[in-house]
């Protein structure tokens, strides 16, 4: 009796489980057959929680040996080769969200070729350089002289390195880990001297005087891509007067003072205006105002009038209308500088949408400004210092003031009567992206890459280059183009200690020493002393003995620059690519474009004449569960270490859910919500992939493939083979998209629907009741072995810590670990679409039958008649007999009687139902009702249980 009441414990877990289907009311009644069933074995948990979690994510990678998968993938796999380069993270910090969207997805993809049997070329970097990294190794000391700033700032970036490296690996992330590039390496920085010479010779670099984005807070000049833009920076907007001082195309103004109106939003670079421009194609208009002591005449667009009318709240009178021409020649009085004139010039930039028509122009303060400074060769004024503050030559007034305050303030105050109008305007601004800080634009004498010359190759070389997702693709490409498109030069020269210095050297007249002898000079001194060598020697051992003789080495001096960090990471394809190699796949977020993406474009354009990359694909931002970008101050940052290992306030996650959030979630939408919500959903659906795949790993324990199984397929298992194979070529298809979000949406739906809710419960009955030897039962293990090793596949890339510990498990694996297993693919015969038809009649029978009777449907036998042409299909695929009994086990009834019907009255009908109460009895043992004799078995389980070799094969299975 205690044993019974084991035994009945026993089957109501079991039953609780979804395992098996027995009920232990039925079980009580009469014998016992619970010891005669073929349960699933499996030692595979069912699920991992908190502690034990985490010490399944440590244990798997060691046990899957993810550590040395990269090196084994290299000698093992055949090619194609695939190359994803990875864009160096910013050695700055912990890892983050990020770096786990970023990491993960590349991983995911790397793993996808090595299931596929191709090896991966992928070489892990860090971006060393910049200015972030520098401030805090002068944090607390900013008195640092450059070896000790160097040195504390490459001690910051090792070990900033070492732990990201640690927590990508720990993330299951692969990689050529012990040869990863570093922006501050040896190597890296040799290669970058040669590209950086080359780029010289071949006049792409150069030294110049430009205006660029300059940020006083860190005293530097910033890229394009260093800036970060505040929609809601206020500046002041104001109406300035110019008196024109000589007029010669125009008469008729009756002696009267004449003005030109300009608008500016940055009064303080009003000191170095030298022109304003108009444009020749515009109608413009001398004005004067109605009803006023003032008699001047004002010039201003004719289309702006009455936009002008309202702010400066008068109404003008139209004295004369000109063409834009008629301003050619003409000159006015500077209005700071009274004893200075200046010239009106002709520029397209003077447009009649906004402000006055006329635009001051400061050749030191504007891209534009300055090309139209070049055009009329008009010099350059410059009057503000490093720290953006008016220097000396501003006048006494000025000097020493920050120009984006006090500054602005004292140029109004100097303007007087001349300036109409102050107001405040709210726009969009540029600041460093690192202090937070307003930049301005100053001239500056800096290096500088040709972007002209490059321009249209680049722009050539993108056609071909395929931009991930595909739903953005195309808003992507004309981004990016527009950038290269409107970007005149790129300034590459930075003034910081932390960098790769521009090697060059200048002489008493400031003429640049830069050849191949300097170069291979500089790139010996540089394996000898490391990179600090620039730092460490004098000028005279950097100048090359051939040299000597043709300088004075007293005389030189050494560039006091380091190159953008843009620069540094940019040409990361020379270190990575050998020879002409291109990346398969460039992977990084929606900001590279103005980027890594773009620099990388560049620098391969200017030295190998194309793109480094075949693909781009752009993954999405991590924000909080209400949509808002994580940051420290806000209190809202979700740590990668927290969702897999837990804190105080919320339990582990562990790797398996934070990789399965990243591709599903992260990996084409542009903003990925972390939130508990969303993770929980996570965790839950891998449990049902966990536990789906838990019944097939049970039911294999006794199995040996053999393809003799195949032949003996029943209709549900072709069906599900048919099914398996439409899965694959679907999610191979989002594979070549890497679309991980729709592959998993499909997985679900297959495994929940298909195999779960359909397949399995069709199966138990003669997995756990025939013999163990029948052909009947290896079929179902056939097809479970499939159903396995497609999912796992499919799912592997994504969420390899659970597919490995499965494989623990696995009875059928053919090495140590999953991913240096062989894996069986879909045979193109399992397709078969007369298999639809068939059981698309027969599926829509079962939710009849099912809703006519619900769940109660064991004891019904069903006569079920189908139209001409699914009774022949029918036929195809057996007897019609074994194909009753086949149905009867999908739709779970007791029996079912297929006959032939015509349906002539209505040709779209396909079957037709008939429900009795079964006249046969319920058999003790598999609770079918198709016994002769109540609580007697039914003749299969009478045969199984009584055959000679039950007892043997009841102990292999439980073996």
């Amino acid at each position: 009796m205690k044993v019974e009441n084991m035994i009945l414990r026993r089957i109501t877990r079991v039953q609780k489980s979804n395992v098996i289907f027995y009920s232990t009311k039925q079980a009580q009644k009469g014998k016992l057959y619970s010891n005669t069933i073929f349960l699933p074995k499996t030692r595979f948990p069912q699920r991992l929680e908190n502690h034990k979690l985490v010490e399944r994510d440590e244990s798997i990678h060691s046990a899957a040996d993810f550590e040395n998968l990269y090196t084994w993938q290299r000698s093992h796999l055949s090619e194609p080769e695939f190359v994803l380069h990875d864009g160096p993270p910013y050695a700055n910090g912990q890892a983050h969200m990020g770096h786990a969207i970023n990491k993960i997805l590349k991983d995911a993809i790397l793993r996808c070729h090595i299931i596929k049997g191709n090896k991966v070329h992928f070489i892990p970097g860090w971006d060393c350089h910049g200015l972030p990294i520098e401030l805090k190794a002068i944090s607390d000391n900013k008195d640092l002289d450059p070896i000790k700033i160097r040195k504390k700032a490459r001690q910051f970036a090792e070990k900033t390195i070492k732990d990201q490296m640690q927590a990508f690996k720990s993330w299951g992330v692969m990689g050529d880990w012990k040869n990863s590039y570093q922006t501050f390496n040896k190597d890296y920085v040799k290669t970058q001297f040669r590209i950086f010479h080359k780029l010289y010779e071949k006049n792409l670099v150069y030294r110049d005087i430009k205006p660029i984005h300059w940020s006083p807070s860190s005293r530097t000049a910033l890229a394009e891509a260093e800036l970060e833009y505040n929609e809601n920076h206020k500046s002041p907007s104001a109406y300035v007067r110019f008196q024109i001082s000589h007029f010669p195309k125009i008469a008729n103004v009756d002696g009267k003072r004449l003005y030109a109106i300009i608008w500016t939003t940055t009064p303080w670079t009003l000191p170095a205006n030298n022109a304003v421009c108009y444009n020749e194609n515009l109608s413009y208009i001398i004005v004067k105002k109605t009803n006023s002591s003032d008699s001047s005449l004002y010039i201003i667009a004719a289309d702006l009038l009455s936009n002008i009318s309202a702010v400066l709240n008068s109404n003008f009178e139209v004295v004369q209308e000109i063409k834009g021409a008629m301003l050619a020649g003409a000159r006015y009085i500077h209005p700071i500088y009274s004893n200075q004139e200046c010239t009106f010039v002709n520029s397209s930039h003077a447009v009649a949408n906004k402000g006055t028509g006329l635009v001051h122009s400061a050749g030191s303060h504007g891209p534009e400004d300055f090309l139209v400074s070049l055009n009329y060769k008009l010099p350059l004024v410059d009057l503000v210092d490093d720290t953006g503050c008016y220097n000396s030559h501003a006048g006494d007034n000025l000097k020493g003031k920050f120009v984006l305050t006090e500054g602005n303030k004292e140029v109004q105050a100097m303007l007087k009567e001349n300036l109409l109008h102050l107001g405040e305007i709210t726009h969009s601004y540029p600041y460093d992206w690192r202090t937070k800080e307003p930049v301005i634009i100053k001239a500056s004498q800096q290096w500088f890459i040709d972007t002209d010359a490059l321009r249209n190759r680049a722009i050539e070389s993108l056609e071909s280059v395929a931009i991930i997702p595909n739903d953005r693709s195309d808003i992507y490409r004309r981004n990016l183009v527009s950038q290269i498109q409107k970007r005149p030069y790129w300034c590459i020269s930075r003034q910081r200690k932390w960098g790769v210095p521009i090697p060059v050297l200048y002489d008493e007249h400031s003429e640049k020493i830069i050849d191949e002898h300097t170069i291979n000079h500089h790139c010996n001194l540089l394996r000898t002393y490391g990179p600090d060598f620039w730092w460490i020697l004098s000028e005279k051992e950097l100048l090359p003995d051939k040299l000597h003789s043709c300088y004075n080495s007293d005389t030189l001096t050494r560039s006091q620059d380091i190159m953008d960090i843009w620069f540094d990471s940019g040409i990361s394809w020379a270190r990575v690519l050998e020879g002409s190699k291109i990346a398969d796949v460039y992977l990084e977020g929606a900001d590279q474009f103005n980027g890594w993406f773009q620099s990388s474009l560049l620098t391969s354009v200017a030295m190998r004449d194309k793109a480094p990359y075949k693909t781009i694909y752009v993954h999405g931002f991590a924000v909080d569960e209400n949509g808002v970008k994580m940051s420290k101050s806000l209190g809202n940052v979700v740590n990668p270490s927290d969702i897999i290992k837990g804190n105080k306030k919320q339990k582990p996650y562990g790797i398996d859910v934070l990789r399965w959030w990243v591709t599903c979630h992260a990996n084409q939408d542009s903003l990925a919500n972390v939130s508990h919500t969303t993770l929980k959903s996570c965790a839950e659906e891998l449990n049902k992939i966990r536990n789906v795949l838990r019944f097939a790993l049970g039911s294999l324990s006794d199995y040996e493939v053999s393809e003799d199984d195949y032949k003996n397929l029943l209709l549900i298992d072709k069906y599900m083979l048919h099914l398996l194979h439409k899965f694959h070529m679907q999610t191979s298809e989002y594979l070549e998209s890497y679309q991980f979000h729709r592959i998993s949406t499909a997985v679900l739906n297959l495994l929940t629907n298909s195999v779960s809710a359909l397949y399995y419960t069709s199966i138990k009955d003669r997995l756990y009741c025939d013999a163990v030897g029948s052909t009947a039962r290896k079929a179902a293990q056939y097809t479970l072995y499939n159903v396995f090793e497609i999912i796992t596949q499919t799912v592997a890339p994504m969420v390899p810590h659970l597919v490995e510990e499965m494989y623990q498990y696995y009875n059928l694996k053919d090495n140590k670990t999953y991913f240096t297993s062989t894996h069986i693919k879909p045979q193109s015969d399992w397709e078969n679409r007369d298999l639809d038809e068939i059981m698309n009649v027969i599926l829509n029978c079962k939710k009849e039958v099912n809703k006519t009777l619900g769940s109660n449907t064991a004891d019904k036998d069903l006569k079920m008649a189908v139209c001409a042409k699914v009774f022949k299909s029918l036929q195809d695929f057996g007897a019609i007999k074994d194909i009753e009994q086949q149905v009867a086990h999908i739709i779970q009834v007791g029996s079912v009687t297929i006959s032939k019907e015509d349906f002539t009255d209505d040709h779209n009908k396909l079957f037709s139902l008939e429900i009795s109460d079964s006249s046969r009895f319920c058999c003790p043992r598999c609770r079918k009702v198709q016994s002769d004799k109540d609580d007697e078995l039914c003749k299969r389980c009478f045969e199984v249980v009584n055959s000679s070799n039950f007892t043997e094969n009841k102990t292999a299975v439980s073996n």
